[in-house]
């Protein structure tokens, strides 16, 4: 199977997709690295799928987050799509705490608040932070989070 590839263009004039302020996220390299490898990933990144149309807020799992697995899970496309919410969610309806299905419906994610900080649990997990106040694209919004959703 050949692996798509995809030419980030930084540079180019009007808003930035996803897929360009991602590939600049230098806490997220391993993520990218998985991301590259879905086309259907890479097209809701880029702007590109009817499957988004309400927006994308997208749950990044740092480098921190992989590190903390003894392996890299077989599926990781699926593992990554749980990390994908096909609608825009802001900063304030994670504060008051909003429960969505990520893409789907792989996972059910539950949103906290506690003293100001926000934190998402996927189905039965831990909780982990979700962190900064999202950093916004044309094709949607990303916050890191430090846990995969396994």
């Amino acid at each position: 199977m050949s692996v798509p590839h995809y030419t980030f263009d930084t540079d180019a004039g009007g808003k930035p997709q996803l897929s360009d302020i991602v590939a600049q996220e230098k806490s997220a390299t391993i993520a990218l690295d998985a991301l590259v490898r879905s086309e259907q990933l890479m097209r809701a990144l880029s702007g590109d799928s009817a499957d988004f149309s309400n927006g994308l807020t997208l749950l990044l799992p740092t480098n921190d987050a992989f590190e903390r697995l003894d392996s890299i899970p077989d599926d990781l496309d699926l593992v990554m799509k749980k990390h994908f919410i096909p609608r825009a969610i802001t900063p304030q309806e994670m504060e008051k705490g909003v429960t969505v299905f990520s893409y789907e419906r792989l996972a059910t994610l539950r949103f906290t608040s506690v003293q100001g900080k926000v934190f998402v649990q996927a189905d039965k997990g831990a909780p982990t932070d979700v962190r900064g106040s999202g950093v916004q694209a044309g094709s949607g919004t990303y916050f890191l989070v430090d846990r995969l959703f396994v």
